[in-house]
């Protein structure tokens, strides 16, 4: 589905064309991801009513047979952004701090 995507995405041969085409194909990941995310984190709260430790959980949505550890489990179930998505939050949260902490002192 998404190999297509990116097939499609490099036969296009104008650099602006393909650049524009990349850009509106990276909004619509981010609002697929999003959506995805929800739909993860209800599976995830719906294994926990059945009563399931955060350990069979992971077990249970880890991708492949590579389970999720329990602390990521809790992360699925608050709703808090995990992995590369949580750090670059992060990241982005602190550089626009410190933009308003050079704003304020100048």
């Amino acid at each position: 589905m998404l190999r297509k995507l990116i097939e499609d995405l490099r036969a296009i041969t104008d650099p602006g064309e393909r650049a524009a085409m990349a850009t509106e194909a990276l909004e619509h990941v981010k609002a697929v991801n999003a959506e995805v995310a929800v739909i993860r984190q209800e599976a995830a709260k719906e294994l926990r009513d059945q009563g399931l430790t955060y350990k069979e959980i992971g077990e249970r949505i880890g991708p492949e047979g590579r389970p999720l550890h329990f602390s990521r489990v809790s992360q699925i179930l608050k709703g808090e952004p995990t992995g590369r998505w949580a750090r670059a939050a992060r990241k982005e949260g602190e550089q626009e701090g410190q933009a308003g902490d050079d704003a304020e002192s100048s």
